[in-house]
């Protein structure tokens, strides 16, 4: 047999349609006088003098509330009639009529459940009042139902939340719907709609599912229903042979991404609230399984990018080990060589002396960035003249700087006192963030240095692009703000927030007009951190650039 299962809400008073109530009598009388007394009170009533006709409505998947039987009809008794209403539906309510009222009736009606016992003749209000009572003794197991589900919920995923491992909660999620069914074997699969099912987990361990149970998983993804069978193998367990199966699907933001297929040996009834709470279950396993494989892929991916960080690591310390003697000596010898000679070839051997220095400075960065990956560049603070660090570095350049036609300028305080930070790490900061102005201005342009002071309050405003943030205690203080700014060819906004990465570059680094690896302001955002300070920049394509770093002004 198989069966799409419905897993719609539970029946009960509170639902939008009437309950649906089923009454058998051999007496045609009988049944109308039922029928219409109960339709009146508003209930949805399908009458019948044939038992076989109520087993046939029961069969084809019709859900009643409660059956109304006779329970001495001449081709079945009204007992048997009850005790298969009960296995078809765990959850109907039964009332028996008789005219026959004894103990021995009486016993096996409790026996099969029955909600009441109607004593023929009875008055039409009684009949009135037993199906009542019935119907909310049902509703109330039903309640009870929700809530012992409910609780079960709440201890599952109390369970999800201890672990983000796949394979403890694909157990948690099976252990926990093995229970809730009351078959004795299980298997959760796991896989999407671009990938074929593949078995997590089994319990018991030893467990096997068949070709059968594997294409019953298949069909259930597919039509993303819970199908119930018992026409094939399905499992098999130990010498058992598991012929009876349901699967469930496992849902995680509209998209089936695993079935969960339940088998035992023998056929056991379906009652709608386990398949009810079979779903919620499927459900939020299906989100847990979701998230805890989203974190595998993410934790992968981050494991990847840790081992690419640690090679990239190793590549920058062996290249510059390697590469710093013998830049030296070209260094060395090309110095000596170029002071001994005049004209044509002087100039070739100063732009050999020029391309080394590049070199070096390249090598120079990346051993500055592991020095700082390390942690072996821990700041050396002590008292700064700040404004006379800014001029020196000015004035250094200031010859080139003009000889190319551009200009910079200046715009400082006369006075300001000592700041407390590392001379040495500042001073990197500004070659690099003045030679990025030079290098990106065209000639007939400017480059404008310039120093304030503000509360840290003002920078949050301006530094929508920060880099890195500063502690609480350090904002409380005033901050000292360093502006380069020129007038080059700006900088795309969809570029701005990479800049600063390391070896990223704004346009095609095989085909760009300028020089660089990358690296400058990814090092000079780690030196300013490493200060406890911020870095951004503002720019506007084709107007220039302005990078700002803003320093807690310590003083002691």
């Amino acid at each position: 047999m198989r069966q799409a299962i419905d897993t719609g809400s539970f029946t009960s008073l509170t639902n939008a349609s009437p309950p649906r109530l089923l009454i058998v009598d051999d007496e045609q009388h009988m049944c109308d006088v039922c029928s219409r007394t109960l339709q009146r009170a508003g209930y949805d009533v399908m009458a019948t003098i044939d038992p076989h006709v109520a087993i046939a409505a029961l069969d084809s998947g019709q859900q009643f509330d409660l059956l109304l039987t006779d329970i001495k009809m001449p081709t079945m008794s009204g007992l048997d009639l009850a005790q298969i209403a009960r296995e078809k539906d765990p959850e109907i309510a039964i009332i028996i009529m008789t005219g026959y009222a004894s103990l021995e009736n009486l016993h096996q009606s409790v026996r099969r459940g029955v909600a009441d016992f109607l004593s023929k003749p009875f008055e039409l209000e009684q009949l009135r009042l037993a199906v009542d009572q019935a119907l909310r003794k049902r509703a109330i197991q039903q309640d009870n139902f929700r809530l012992r589900t409910l609780e079960q919920l709440l201890a599952v995923s109390e369970a999800f939340s201890a672990t983000l491992e796949l394979p403890e909660l694909a157990r948690i999620a099976l252990d926990a719907m093995i229970d809730r069914s009351g078959f004795q074997t299980g298997f959760l699969l796991l896989g999407d709609e671009s990938e074929t099912l593949s078995q997590a987990v089994a319990h018991p361990h030893d467990a096997r599912l068949t070709d059968a149970g594997q294409e019953l998983a298949k069909r259930s993804f597919e039509l993303r229903q819970l199908l119930y069978e018992h026409t094939a193998l399905y499992g098999t367990r130990h010498t058992r042979r598991l012929h009876t199966a349901l699967a469930v699907p496992l849902r995680a933001q509209g998209r089936v991404n695993g079935v969960v297929v339940l088998c035992d040996e023998r056929s056991t009834t379906l009652r709608p609230g386990v398949q009810q709470g079979l779903m919620l279950l499927a459900n939020h396993a299906g989100a847990a399984l979701r998230n805890a494989a989203l974190y595998q892929q993410l934790d992968e991916a981050y494991q990847r990018r840790q081992e690419l960080d640690r090679l990239k690591s190793e590549f920058i310390a062996i290249a510059s080990h390697e590469l710093r003697t013998p830049l030296s000596i070209v260094l060395g010898y090309t110095m000596m060589v170029r002071d001994q000679v005049e004209g044509g070839q002087r100039e070739y051997l100063q732009r050999v002396l020029e391309g080394a220095q590049r070199i070096k400075e390249i090598v120079d960065d990346m051993v500055n960035l592991r020095h700082i990956d390390t942690g072996e560049a821990q700041p050396q603070l002590a008292p700064l003249d700040l404004v006379g660090t800014i001029r020196q570095a000015v004035e250094h350049l200031r010859s080139s700087v003009e000889l190319s036609g551009r200009t910079i300028v200046t715009h400082l305080p006369e006075m300001l006192p000592p700041i407390l930070t590392d001379r040495e790490k500042v001073v990197l900061v500004l070659n690099h963030l003045l030679s990025n102005a030079i290098k990106f201005t065209p000639a007939q342009g400017q480059i404008t240095v310039t120093i304030s002071v503000r509360p840290y309050a003002d920078i949050e405003k301006m530094n929508s692009a920060s880099i890195s943030k500063p502690s609480a205690a350090l904002r409380t203080l005033p901050w000292v703000i360093v502006d380069v700014a020129d007038t080059g060819i700006g900088i795309p906004a969809r570029e701005q927030m990479r800049i600063f990465d390391r070896f990223y570059q704004v346009g095609d680094s095989l085909t760009r007009e300028r020089g660089g690896v990358g690296l400058g302001l990814a090092l000079v955002r780690e030196l300013i951190a490493s200060l406890g300070g911020a870095v951004w920049v503002v720019s506007r394509e084709g107007e220039g650039s302005t990078f700002s770093f803003a320093l807690p002004f310590r003083q002691t």
